[in-house]
């Protein structure tokens, strides 16, 4: 049976609400709209204070959790073994029994969007009619409600002589439920004028029956809930690409085998300096952002921003592109802006690769050129860059080549993508990414030096094992092939032997630095791709 309290709550802020505003109400989403995060796991958390119980717990959930993610269990019954196993109902009897029914405000308001509740105050003061529309049960959420001063539909626990139990008493308040919930509670829609918002599949239903849907937004402007979703086909696309590196491995399993039992120190420290380029190569992408005043959470853009090399293994890394629609689905970022940051973040990769050859290239074919020489190289191109950017007439082939780049969807949005371009084209900027892309760049050259070292050839340094590595990526990007397959292998393996490697150890490296650098990093775009369905 469902408490007593809880419809008589509903019913009297209803009536006092009718009494004191007109047909304008606003409709806010909880987990991931209001709050950061979920409350339901929030809850479960701070039920099993232990991480011994909390491990027990997840262990026992996690049946029930990959039932959930196969559709054979649903999302009621999985919430339930949820709450029933995290002990979610005891724990909210006992701060009750102790007068303290508001055991989890604390925590829930620490995790408050200050941009959400700055928009529901908003609606408070305008005199709007308020309500919060989750799936989370009420015992989580009422204290909220109370705190704000709003309304509460939520999903309902059972409760049996006045205490809760894991067991539902309605519908989980979700998708075309909780568009149901509103019309039993307000009656006709048709007659109101409803602002909604929510962050998920599950509030499409009610976004779409609402006059300003806020998808993911908190401005004055409305943004519907997309018609089409990037994220089931771009799923289907970058495991298609992995399935496929990975088939190449498979069919290299007689060779690889044997190198990765005798090779594991130096592949384990060649992994960790490629996790390090990463980590220097989104300091880069961070800082052109920044500089088109574009600020997503790092949460969601390092999530996007790794998911994108999901598609590295496409023709000149074209695939990337996808991080500047996810950007827009899903942080609201302009698409055009992002582009141009994309852009500019391969141009510099580019630069960055030239500057690597000037400085290693004339020692690895001459051990007597004096240092100055390449040194004195590299300066000079990244002077002619600087010098060539700083030309009114080289900045405006620039953008009207980057103008004609876009689709024509797209180059109606020119200006805005052209002002970015603009802001990112200043000198001292792209001498710094430069600057951190050859970091990049120079880190995994090393990891392939490491694999030679291990294999006893010697007769490599690190600038003829950096120039092996980038200038065969380069071939790779220019030949426009699939990831580069095929003719950055055999760059790398050609350039090797020209250094002395045997071909069957230049091989075999090449193996293993592809397997280190484009495959792993496809599988962590995979990964990062699957994290928000699997959240």
């Amino acid at each position: 049976m469902v408490g007593d309290d809880s419809g008589d709550r509903v019913a009297q802020q209803g009536q006092l609400m009718g009494q004191t505003v007109g047909n304008r109400v606003a409709v806010f989403d909880v987990d991931g709209t209001l709050l950061r995060g979920d409350c339901l796991w929030l809850a479960a958390r701070r039920s099993k204070g232990a991480i011994g119980q909390l491990l027990l717990a997840a262990v026992a959930v996690l049946p029930w959790l990959i039932g959930w993610q196969l559709r054979l269990v649903s999302t009621g019954r999985f919430k339930q073994q949820t709450i029933a196993a995290f002990g979610v109902c005891e724990a909210a009897n006992r701060a009750k029994a102790a007068g303290h029914a508001d055991w989890l405000l604390g925590a829930l308001r620490l995790q408050l969007r200050p941009e959400a509740l700055q928009r529901l105050r908003w609606h408070q003061q305008r005199g709007d009619r308020v309500l919060l529309c989750s799936a989370s049960p009420r015992l989580l959420l009422q204290p909220l409600a109370d705190w704000l001063g709003v309304e509460l539909l939520c999903t309902e626990l059972q409760q049996h002589d006045g205490r809760w139990i894991p067991k539902l008493a309605s519908l989980n308040c979700k998708g075309p439920e909780k568009v149901c919930r509103l019309e039993q509670h307000l009656g006709p829609l048709d007659g109101l004028s409803i602002e909604a918002y929510g962050d998920s599949k599950g509030d499409r239903e009610i976004l779409q029956a609402a006059d300003f849907p806020h998808y993911r937004s908190f401005l004055s402007e409305p943004c519907s809930y997309p018609a089409f979703s990037l994220g089931p086909p771009l799923l289907v696309v970058a495991i298609a690409l992995l399935s496929y590196g990975l088939l190449g491995v498979w069919i290299q399993g007689d060779r690889l085998l044997p190198l990765l039992r005798s090779l594991w120190p130096q592949i384990c420290q060649g992994l960790l300096l490629v996790l390090l380029a990463f980590a220097v190569r989104y300091s880069r992408w961070r800082s052109l952002l920044a500089s088109i005043n574009q600020k997503p959470l790092i949460s969601a853009d390092a999530r996007i921003w790794m998911g994108s090399y999901a598609f590295t293994a496409t023709p000149g890394k074209s695939g990337e592109a996808v991080r500047a629609l996810l950007l827009n689905q899903e942080c609201g970022i302009p698409i055009p802006p992002t582009l141009m940051a994309l852009v500019v973040e391969r141009i510099t990769d580019g630069l960055a690769v030239l500057v690597l050859l000037s400085l290693n290239l004339p020692l690895l074919f001459s051990g007597d050129v004096p240092l100055v020489v390449p040194i004195g190289s590299g300066l000079l191109i990244v002077l002619i860059c600087s010098l060539v950017l700083r030309n009114q007439w080289a900045k405006r082939q620039l953008k009207v080549a980057a103008k004609s780049l876009l689709p024509s969807r797209l180059a109606s949005a020119g200006s805005e993508g052209l002002s970015a371009l603009r802001q990112l084209l200043r000198p001292w900027l792209l001498l710094q990414s430069t600057f951190i892309g050859a970091v990049a760049w120079s880190l995994e050259g090393l990891s392939i030096w490491l694999l030679l070292r291990g294999m006893g050839v010697e007769v490599v340094d690190i600038g003829g094992a950096i120039i092996a590595h980038t200038l065969a990526c380069l071939v790779g990007v220019i030949t426009l092939l699939p990831g580069g397959l095929g003719s950055s292998e055999a760059s790398t393996i050609g350039l090797l032997s020209l250094q002395g490697v045997p071909l069957s150890i230049a091989t075999a490296a090449t193996l293993l630095i592809r397997l280190m650098t484009l495959w792993f990093s496809t599988a962590m775009g995979v990964a990062c791709l699957l994290w928000p369905r699997q959240r």
